[in-house]
């Protein structure tokens, strides 16, 4: 039978209290992030509270206090989400940013989308003809994309991820292609991006 060395018994000791205290003070450093996220969404900023329970989270996944915090994040996504539908809910025309000089091979001439709390609804215009034809209804489903900016990005059935917002001085909505999931992988352009606006009907 091999005896261990006394000098090994001490190092084994050593290396156990330090990953021990190291497992200490991350559990500590994630409580201690768990009540900043608390009072940040009680101060109202959820966006910045969600950001900061997801890094709680990721300290140690399987920790009690991880399931609670990500409860907490996925509880203020509701609220952010519900927030923007609320506010992007209507009847919206195309405005051609391209000028009018560009002809269109299509014929096309307008685009509408109406939103509703549940879907929204493409349409499209061509020339000479007297209504509008819908081209696609997409449910409203949001993007679970964990490094995503604002946790309210719109994923469409065919993989694209767009964001809605208005803007504040012009009323106006702008349509902009943030990237694509594939798999259970996120894309995500950052220059080049497509982007569409439109001015409220109703």
């Amino acid at each position: 039978m091999t005896l261990i060395k006394p000098y090994l018994v001490i190092l084994l000791i050593t290396v156990f209290q330090n990953l021990l205290a190291q497992d200490n003070d991350r559990s500590e450093y994630q409580k201690q992030l768990y009540k900043l996220a608390i009072q940040t969404s009680e101060s109202g900023d959820y966006l910045e509270a969600i950001r900061t329970f997801n890094t709680s989270t990721n300290i140690n996944p399987k920790a009690e206090i991880a399931m609670l915090a990500l409860k907490k994040a996925d509880s203020l996504k509701l609220i952010l989400r519900e927030n923007k539908i609320n506010k992007v809910i209507g009847k919206w025309k195309w405005i051609p940013k391209e000028g009018n000089w560009a002809i269109r091979e299509d014929n096309l001439v307008g685009k509408m989308i109406h939103i509703t709390a549940e879907e929204i609804h493409f349409f499209e215009l061509y020339k000479n003809s007297r209504e509008w034809k819908l081209v696609q209804t997409e449910k409203n489903r949001f993007s679970e994309n964990p490094e995503s900016y604002s946790f309210t990005e719109f994923l469409n059935s065919n993989n694209e991820i767009w964001d809605y917002k208005i803007d504040s001085t012009t009323g106006e909505l702008k349509a902009y292609y943030v990237g694509e999931k594939i798999d259970d992988n996120y894309t995500e352009l950052v220059c080049g991006n497509r982007e569409l606006f439109y001015f409220k009907l109703q």
